[in-house]
């Protein structure tokens, strides 16, 4: 969708995993301060991942980026499951796959250790595909509903700005750190309707919304469901609906760095209601 009035704004690319996003940057950062910060770490920010030069664009005042977002547009008997993650990796925007393996020729341990194990997907490849051959099969079931599973799977980010994967520009922390934390709160509201104008389109018929991080959860929450907390997620009594769609369950899980205990909660809650999972 592109809105002009908005502060960011994002249309589909057509590679069908990403979308192109823009950010007004004197709209994001009001005051001399916060755009004289954001001057002086922005080189550092692209430096920490050798991918983010070939992500990012910054041009007479506005950022050009690349994210992820992946959502069939076909569909069948099985219900929808929309899996919502904090921020993209840098690597795997470039590979062109959600949870690309940083290895080639090696498997990412969320489809490996969590879906596959937790029973809900079967998309853990065999050892020896290269990582584009890899990514490229993926994304071709994954668009053509071609696996096991209970659901049809939808994959997307709270925040759509990429980070590297590791170091001290990592995961939503190194966006926090190169924007600021007001700048990422006046994000936010964008960040969250892109997220709901997924969620219109993609639980149309049931189904459910999964949260793999913390502001993801807070963000998308009702008003009088618990605030996320780790021990709470690691629980399972992250327990929801949408604030702004509430006929839609929400459920919050911990993040999937944690892969035992994403693991074990995604079953748990997903089986409590009511859906049949595969054998772990």
């Amino acid at each position: 969708m592109k809105n002009r009035d908005s502060l960011l704004t994002y249309k589909q690319s057509k590679y069908p995993a990403h979308l192109h996003c823009s950010i007004s940057l004197s709209d994001l950062l009001p005051t001399r301060d916060e755009r004289e910060k954001f001057n002086s770490r922005y080189e550092s920010f692209l430096d920490s991942d050798a991918d983010n030069r070939c992500i990012y664009e910054l041009k007479q005042g506005t950022l050009f980026y690349t994210t992820e977002q992946l959502i069939p547009a076909e569909t069948d008997g099985r219900p929808p499951l929309l899996l919502i993650f904090g921020n993209p990796a840098s690597h795997s925007i470039q590979n062109g796959m959600f949870f690309s393996p940083k290895k080639d020729a090696k498997e990412n341990r969320f489809w490996k250790h969590v879906l596959q194990r937790a029973g809900i997907l079967d998309l853990a490849l065999a050892e020896g595909l290269s990582t584009k051959d890899r990514n490229k099969l993926r994304l071709e079931r994954m668009l053509t509903l071609n696996y096991d599973a209970s659901f049809r799977i939808g994959l997307c980010v709270y925040w759509s700005m990429p980070s590297s994967a590791g170091g001290p520009w990592s995961g939503v922390a190194g966006i926090r750190k190169l924007i600021g934390a007001r700048a990422l709160k006046r994000l936010e509201h964008y960040e969250g309707a892109r997220v709901i104008e997924v969620v219109k389109r993609f639980l149309v018929r049931g189904g459910v919304a999964v949260t793999f991080q913390k502001d993801a959860w807070n963000g998308l929450r009702s008003v009088n469901d618990p605030a996320y907390s780790i021990s709470l997620a690691r629980t399972g009594s992250l327990r929801g609906t949408l604030a702004a769609l509430p006929h839609i369950p929400l459920l919050g899980v911990p993040p999937t760095r944690l892969v035992g205990a994403a693991r074990k909660v995604l079953r748990q809650v997903l089986i409590e209601k009511g859906y049949r999972l595969n054998k772990e």
